[in-house]
């Protein structure tokens, strides 16, 4: 829902006791008027970059990500990335839907970007170190984007990160003994200068050419 959703008055559900229907049309009228006034003062508070297809953050510094292994064997670092656009996403390679969804989503967006995907980067955080290993992580990325950025820390690093991205996660036990991972499955784009930008769900990735339309215009001269 969005934030609009929540200014909109809610209906008591009530009749009218007199006045009949003009009454209840002019009732009305005002409301409406009072609304658009409401959501025209709403849109003038948005920060910038609100037409992206994406729900815009607060422009604040991203999180670094200390502490972590990178499948790429060195320390992962924003400075190394400024002038690239990144698309931050929390999951693992266990992971049965959301997360290989995702991947995919990310890949096709990309692929509509031609010489600009250069600038792009994916960074993959596990959600579960204790299977997701180096190795590990590299195959699993390689089937989606082989230039995407694998990393992986401890249990209490993972935590700490999570909570400073806002992503939620908690392990489910299974009866066989095995476990699956519940978490927060939204991309974060940081851009050229390591601030945050936008949040995509899923639902905002279905279509490649949204996300591909926000990443031109951050990227082009």
């Amino acid at each position: 829902m969005s934030h609009a959703a929540h200014l909109v008055p809610a209906w008591s559900g009530r009749t009218p006791r007199r006045g009949g229907w003009k009454a209840s049309a002019l009732r009305a009228a005002v409301v409406c008027i009072a609304l658009l006034g409401v959501l025209w003062a709403w849109s003038r508070l948005q920060p910038h970059g609100s037409a992206l297809h994406g729900s815009p953050l607060q422009p604040t510094p991203a999180p670094a990500f200390t502490g972590f292994a990178v499948t790429q064997g060195h320390p992962f670092s924003w400075r190394q990335q400024r002038g690239r656009a990144v698309l931050v996403f929390f999951g693992y390679t266990h992971c049965p839907d959301v997360c290989p969804l995702t991947l995919a989503a990310l890949a096709r967006s990309l692929q509509r970007l031609g010489p600009m995907r250069q600038r792009v980067r994916v960074v993959f955080v596990s959600l579960d170190p204790a299977r997701d290993t180096l190795p590990a992580l590299r195959a699993y990325l390689d089937a989606f984007l082989p230039d995407a950025i694998g990393l992986r820390g401890s249990p209490a690093e993972v935590s700490a990160s999570a909570r400073q991205w806002g992503v939620t996660w908690h392990r489910v036990d299974t009866a066989d003994g095995s476990y699956w991972i519940d978490h927060t499955a939204a991309v974060t784009l940081v851009d050229p200068d390591g601030r945050l930008v936008a949040r995509y769900g899923y639902g905002q990735l279905v279509n490649p050419a949204w996300l591909a339309a926000d990443l031109h215009h951050m990227l082009e001269p």
